[in-house]
């Protein structure tokens, strides 16, 4: 079943990632193929015209705060990990969550922005996209590259008790005898059941996206931020595209 966070976040049009890196702003090239998620790079390198354009920034109120799904110890440390990466904790020197005293944890993004390129925009200057000859052919007609044109970022990742209960440790204080992110980040208690987390930049890190599928038929390029699934009838209202839904991807950056 997938976790409530993710399937609010799709609902909204969104794929959750988990991104290699800070910084990052739309539109990206990703391809995905063989349950991989490559990053391509900034769309910029292969039309230079979208320099020249502006990204629209607003607030995200609707999956502010939003949790997931109850996740025992083990998963609660797999998925505090990998979200602590994106926001540029690569490595956590020491993580013991028995001071929590509960079975299952949840998370929340929060703090959240919105970066965004109008899709129609993209659409325009397709005919200048030129791929490079390290994107293998098959992906390029084949439907496996998309491009992400809005992201969403967030500056702190909470951590509650699923129960609501108060943590079996008051660790108001003394919260780094638990947790020691190695001056990479910043971890605080914020209630007797919820701590958060911060990067050490001040910076939002991008979690989650908004894509089109791109493909090229022909000589000419087709981008879908919205499509119908194979089998399903025409006359049917289309859905925002998604690389994977009900997954949170791990994204790689393209090698070499």
């Amino acid at each position: 079943m997938a976790d409530s966070l993710v399937k609010l976040l799709n609902k909204s049009g969104y794929q959750p990632v988990f991104l290699p890196q800070s910084g990052i702003i739309p539109p990206d090239l990703y391809n995905f193929a063989d349950h991989r998620l490559i990053r391509r790079g900034a769309l910029v390198n292969y039309i230079p015209e979208i320099a020249s354009l502006s990204l629209s920034k607003r607030s995200m109120a609707d999956i502010e705060g939003k949790q997931t799904s109850a996740k025992n110890f083990n998963a609660a440390v797999d998925f505090l990990s990998s979200a602590l990466s994106v926001l540029g904790i690569s490595s956590i020197p020491k993580i013991d969550l028995s001071f929590t005293g509960a079975r299952q944890l949840s998370f929340a993004f929060t703090d959240i922005l919105v970066q965004a390129l109008d899709p129609a925009v993209i659409d325009q200057l397709l005919p200048k996209l030129k791929t490079p000859p390290a994107i293998p052919e098959p992906y390029v007609t084949e439907g496996a590259l998309h491009i992400a044109y809005e992201y969403l970022y967030s500056s702190k990742l909470l951590m509650s008790r699923s129960d609501g209960g108060a943590f079996a440790v008051d660790v108001k204080g003394d919260i780094g005898s638990y947790i020691n992110l190695g001056g990479k980040g910043k971890v605080e208690w914020k209630s007797e059941n919820t701590i958060s987390f911060s990067g050490a930049s001040s910076e939002p890190a991008a979690f989650a996206y908004k894509a089109g599928r791109l493909q090229r038929i022909g000589s000419a390029w087709t981008f879908e931020p919205e499509v119908i699934a194979k089998g399903i009838a025409k006359d049917v209202a289309p859905e925002s595209y998604l690389p994977a839904r009900g997954v949170v991807l791990k994204a790689e950056n393209e090698e070499g």
